[in-house]
């Protein structure tokens, strides 16, 4: 706090410290994310390592953070929901975190019914490439692994929860879903390349069985109206 007092003076207007070093399930290559609020109207991203620690810092106006906030920007809202304010001394880190935590604790907005159809097309688009790279394992792979991740993220948006970070995903769903994450598992794992194609497509087939599964080739979307 006291380099960025000395730094920003009177610019400075709160910090708050997030991360996996604050909520105590730090990793090896764990850093510190510290949000500075300052008043005038720029911005900036930086990271500097202090003690051996490496630091991501976010400086930005309030405006800016609201901004953030309006566009459901994943990382701003979890770090001003969940972090620890370290200088707030006007209150405005106070204020962006209840603004935070109330819009996390909403949730994302649902997919409309009239949107089912993209994460259905999308997927069903990427399992039909993914069989025409049968003779190709680095790349068939790489689209097992895209595939699963599209699969995570619409499986997220249609429990109505907010995704976790990409190395969390998986851990998440086998709490939650213990059966449908060892397709993920099974997919993703060494084996033979064509039952993980299988497993991977099974994946996606269940994760959007609710909204009517895989989309089948021939479909349409409902007409809109332009202009």
């Amino acid at each position: 706090v006291e380099l960025l007092r000395e730094e920003n003076g009177d610019d400075l207007l709160g910090a708050l410290a997030t991360g996996s070093r604050v909520h105590g399930t730090p990793g090896p290559t764990s850093d510190l994310d510290v949000q500075v609020v300052i008043g005038s109207m720029r911005r900036q991203r930086r990271n500097i390592i202090l003690h051996g620690v490496e630091i991501e810092m976010f400086f930005n106006p309030p405006a800016r953070v609201r901004g953030y906030f309006a566009d459901r920007h994943l990382g701003s809202l979890h770090m001003f929901a969940f972090g620890h304010p370290i200088h707030d001394p006007g209150g405005v880190v106070a204020e962006l975190r209840h603004e935070a935590r109330a819009i996390w604790q909403a949730g994302p907005p649902p997919l409309p019914a009239s949107k089912h159809w993209h994460p259905r097309y999308v997927l069903a688009d990427m399992v039909r490439d993914l069989t025409d790279l049968a003779g190709d394992p680095p790349a068939a792979a790489l689209q097992i692994a895209r595939i699963v991740d599209t699969a995570l993220l619409a499986h997220s948006q249609l429990a109505g929860e907010w995704p976790e970070k990409p190395k969390r995903r998986l851990a998440a769903l086998a709490q939650q879903h213990p059966a449908l994450a060892s397709l993920a598992v099974r997919a993703l794992s060494d084996g033979p390349l064509d039952e993980r194609r299988v497993a991977a497509a099974a994946f996606a087939a269940q994760v959007l069985a609710p909204i009517g599964g895989l989309m089948p080739l021939e479909w349409h979307s409902d007409w809109e109206a332009l202009g």
